[in-house]
C-alpha cells in the first residue's frame, strides 16, 4: 500500500490503531529508545505531524500503548474461559492459561512490548488498577482449583506466582525464539494445550 493509499485509510479512522500497532512492532524489534511520533509517521507513511492528532507527546503514545495492549491481553485471556461447559475450576484455570498464551504468541510483537520493563512504567492508575483486579481473578482461580486438590498443600502465593510465570516465561521463550520446537506433528494450539496441561492438569 502507497502513501497515499494510507492517509486515504487513516482518514476513516484507523490511524490511531495502525500508530499504535507499529509503536508494539518498533519496541519489540529496536527497543523504546527507538520510538518516536516522526519515525511512526514515517514507516507509515504519513505526515509527520499526522499521529499528533492523536498522541500529544511520546509519553502519552507510550501511556495509550500500555493500555491497549493490557486490554487485549486481559480480553483474550478471560474471553478463554468466558463458555466453558464444566464447571470444575481447575478447567477455568486451564482455559485462563491457554487463553494468555494462545493471545502472546499471536501477538508477539504486543507481548514483547508489554513486556518491557520501560513501557510498564507509562502505565497509568487505571491501568495499574485494572492490573491488580486482573490478578485477584488469577488467584481466586488459583485457589478455588487448589481447593479441588491442585497442589493443595502450597502457599496460595506461591501457588498463584508459579502459575502466573510459567505461561509468562513460555511465551517469553517462544516468542524470542530461545528455544526451537520440533513442529512436526504439533500445532501451536497443541503446544499451548500441553504447556498449560502441565500447569494446570485436568485429571
Amino acid at each position: 500500500m502507497n502513501g497515499l493509499r494510507k492517509q486515504e485509510q487513516y482518514h476513516h479512522g484507523d490511524l490511531k490503531a495502525s500508530v499504535l500497532k507499529r509503536s508494539a512492532e518498533i519496541i519489540s524489534e529496536q527497543g523504546i529508545e527507538a520510538l518516536s511520533l516522526r519515525a511512526v509517521a514515517r514507516d507509515l507513511g504519513v505526515s509527520h505531524g499526522a499521529p499528533n492528532r492523536h498522541f500529544k507527546s511520546k509519553a502519552d503514545l507510550l501511556a495509550t500503548l500500555a493500555a491497549d495492549i493490557w486490554q487485549k491481553m486481559q480480553n483474550a485471556t478471560l474471553a478463554a474461559a468466558k463458555n466453558l461447559e464444566s464447571a470444575d475450576p481447575k478447567h477455568y484455570l486451564n482455559a485462563l492459561g491457554r487463553g494468555y498464551l494462545r493471545w502472546a504468541l499471536e501477538n508477539r510483537s504486543e507481548f514483547q512490548a508489554i513486556s518491557h520493563p520501560d513501557l510498564r512504567r507509562y502505565a497509568d492508575d487505571n491501568v495499574r488498577s485494572a492490573q491488580d483486579e486482573f490478578l485477584a481473578v488469577i488467584r481466586k482461580a488459583v485457589v478455588a482449583a487448589q481447593k479441588k486438590g491442585r497442589h493443595a498443600k502450597v502457599d496460595s502465593n506461591v501457588l498463584t506466582l508459579y502459575t502466573n510465570s510459567v505461561p509468562f516465561g513460555c511465551a517469553m521463550i517462544l516468542s524470542n525464539d530461545m528455544h526451537k520446537v520440533d513442529a512436526a506433528g504439533i500445532d501451536r494450539e497443541q503446544l499451548i494445550a500441553e504447556l498449560i496441561e502441565l500447569v494446570v492438569p485436568l485429571e
